[in-house]
């Protein structure tokens, strides 16, 4: 036995459903067409006819099927008759735009007799509709064995019977006669006349009824949880009704015509019913704003429809052409009063305000700008910026709790005392905060920028967390780095002061005995191999203290020490300028120093050996939060080979010394000479900052 369950699929999105699409924006704008030219010209000869008024309920009926097929097919349930509504309601409504346009404008014949084939294939269409809805009908689907056969032979039946209509001698199509009834057309017209005119009497009210029965016997086969849409069989049962009294019912012609709007209007009813019930309204953006568009165009033909019917019955004669387009542009405008009074608000909200009413767009943006970005370090400058640019706040602070306690990473614009402080809080832990002023002329920040603010506080909390580790790795490098040089120049120091001078005496009070008593040749070898040791351990001594340090450094300061090398390496056709910023130059730490010693001599080396320049400028600058170094050439550059090859020993020595202090490497090189630019913290340790309360 079947499971009783039903199986709701997700909604379908992306290239499939762009011939769905196209058919709704044809649908709608053939119903536009129609109502505009419509009404533009009711006073016109051609247009005073009983179709004129038929003509209306097709096109809300051809709106009604292509929103229902719309939906059916953008939910991915019963495609197979969501495809049947939205073609048909296409063609229905397509068929009488172009019908009334081709009737005012006085097209010849061959162009009257392809629009008068379109509604032909219009009716066509409309009549599988009609007499094969019951097939699909309670679950959306067809009969698995005898239902596709029961479709064509319903289509054939539909065409046979609307060539039949169109193609009887005599008949006219909005007043004009149909170019039906000559030639070939009249050849198949006259076959199909003599059963035709006995089998259209009877066969339609057959095909309703076996309809109707199939779909009596399928509903007590289906299971109750599997029909899905047996609330359509209320707006077709009226249709049926309201066609059977069109065709036999001798009443006035307004009944009618009101009888076949009722279930125009509940095609949709249905379908909202269906959507409901089932709760399958989860469509994809693209599909929400179509089956949007159909339902807004629907209900304002509808509304117009209504109101035009309103006034003719209380003041006949009184819905002239000009007041009929003047009710339907204060009806645009009115449906289109609120969409634009939301933009405008958007628009207003967003030139002083940013994008503090739609929060979500500067998190996507902060995301965007995130995942792409260079260097973690760029992380709080973009918060930042967000904050400031995006939100039109005056300004941010990101301040970050490390070990070494609170050290800001980034700034923009002007914080006050005024600033209020976000938290940004990881995984439960209070990793920082984030400063931020209220606007000009307000004392506290409002509702709106506090809540977009704390998003975005939120949003790069991760990213900031991961900084602050790599900040705490990088402040216990520096000060590992930091140790090591100042050990490295204290030991230095020691034992160039110290044991120095300590062996070279002790050498020389061993050189003097070996004189005094050179004769006795038993004691001066001995003494001769303990000078030569001596020696040596001067000489292993002195190898040692320059790796400890550079020896420039060690007689001279930095300033003086890079003079020397630049005069030490420059040449008859190399000249090398060493400038120093400021005036006295500040002392460094050690390991700044020895960096900047370190990094300045093998770029100079390198100009030396394979720029062939005639001029290199070595520039270091220092403030109160950074070192900057540059080097610069006017030689030929690094060849493009050796810069696909990968950057060298020497580059990459200069890259991790800079990076041991938490500072930045570059190398720019092309025809015109090689840059060579150094940036780290003047202090390693970094710049603490205050709480800014």
């Amino acid at each position: 036995m079947p499971t009783d369950h039903t199986t709701r699929k997700q909604p379908s999105s992306g290239p499939g459903m762009l011939p769905a699409y196209a058919v709704s924006v044809l649908t709608m704008l053939s119903g536009i067409v129609w109502a505009v030219v419509t009404l533009t010209h009711l006073g016109h000869p051609r247009l005073q006819d009983v179709r004129t008024g038929y003509a209306s309920v097709n096109v809300l009926v051809a709106l009604g099927l292509a929103l229902n097929g719309m939906a059916f097919v953008a939910r991915r349930s019963g495609r197979a008759v969501g495809r049947l509504l939205l073609v048909s309601g296409c063609v229905l409504a397509l068929g009488q735009a172009i019908s009334v346009v081709a009737v005012l404008a006085h097209v010849d014949s061959v162009t009257y007799t392809a629009v008068i084939v379109v509604q032909m294939i219009a009716f066509s269409l409309f009549g599988v509709v009609v007499y094969g809805m019951p097939l699909w009908l309670p679950d959306g689907r067809l009969p698995r064995r005898w239902g596709l056969p029961c479709v064509v032979l319903v289509s054939v039946w539909s065409v046979l019977q609307q060539y039949y209509e169109f193609a009887l001698p005599g008949s006219t199509w909005y007043n004009r006669p149909t170019p039906l009834d000559h030639g070939g057309w009249a050849r198949v017209e006259g076959w199909l006349t003599p059963w035709m005119d006995t089998a259209d009497a009877w066969v339609p009210s057959l095909m309703l009824a076996a309809g109707l029965v199939v779909m009596a016997v399928r509903w007590r086969r289906t299971p109750k949880g599997r029909r899905a849409y047996w609330i359509l069989v209320v707006p077709y049962l009226l249709w049926v009704a309201a066609g059977y009294l069109h065709l036999h019912a001798d009443i006035a012609y307004e009944f009618k015509l009101a009888a076949f709007y009722v279930p125009a209007v509940l095609w949709p009813v249905a379908l909202g019913y269906v959507h409901v019930r089932d709760r399958t309204w989860a469509l994809d953006r693209a599909a929400r704003r179509v089956l949007t568009a159909l339902l807004l165009t629907f209900v304002m033909f509808l509304a117009y429809a209504a109101g035009g019917a309103f006034l003719s019955y209380i003041s006949p004669g009184s819905l002239t052409a000009e007041a009929q387009l003047v009710a339907l542009l204060a009806l645009i405008v009115g449906a289109l009063l609120r969409p634009t009074a939301r933009w405008a608000t958007r628009v207003a909200e967003h030139y002083y305000y940013g994008e503090r009413a739609q929060p979500y767009q500067a998190v996507r943006e902060l995301a965007d700008r995130l995942g792409t970005a260079p260097h973690p370090d760029d992380a709080p400058r973009l918060l930042c910026d967000t904050v400031v640019h995006t939100l039109k706040l005056p300004g941010a602070r990101l301040v970050v709790v490390t070990r070494g306690g609170p050290r800001e990473l980034a700034g923009l614009g002007e914080t006050g005392p005024g600033s209020e402080v976000f938290h940004l809080v990881y995984q439960g832990d209070d990793i920082g905060y984030l400063l931020v002023p209220p606007r000009p002329g307000e004392l506290v920040l409002d509702h709106q920028d506090r809540e977009a603010v704390q998003i975005l506080a939120d949003q790069g909390a991760p990213a900031i967390a991961s900084l602050r580790l790599y900040k705490d790795l990088q402040t216990s490098r520096e000060k590992i780095v930091m140790a090591r040089e100042e050990e490295r120049r204290r030991l230095r120091h020691d034992l160039h002061d110290g044991l120095g001078p300590a062996l070279s005496g002790l050498r020389l009070q061993v050189d003097a005995v070996h004189s005094a008593i050179r004769t006795d040749v038993r004691a001066s070898e001995p003494l001769r191999a303990v000078s030569a040791g001596i020696g040596r351990a001067i000489d292993e001594l002195r190898h040692i203290t320059d790796g400890l340090a550079p020896a420039a450094l060690d007689s001279a300061d930095l300033p003086r020490a890079l003079r020397q090398l630049g005069e030490h390496l420059a040449g008859r056709r190399l000249r090398i300028t060493v400038v120093l910023e400021p005036d006295p130059f500040p002392k460094l730490p050690a390991a700044v120093e020895v960096a900047v010693y370190r990094i300045a001599a093998e770029a100079l080396n390198n100009v030396v050996r394979h720029s062939r320049a005639d001029h290199a400028h070595a520039s270091v600058g220092v403030t109160s939060e950074a070192v900057t170094m540059e080097i610069r050439d006017d030689g030929v550059g690094i060849p493009e080979h050796e810069q696909e090859r990968g950057p060298g020993v020497g580059l990459r020595s200069m890259a991790e010394r800079s990076e041991e202090l938490g500072g930045r490497f570059t190398l720019t090189s092309t025809a015109d000479g090689t840059v060579v630019r150094a940036v780290f913290p003047c202090s390693p340790a970094g710049r603490r900052a205050g709480t800014g309360t």
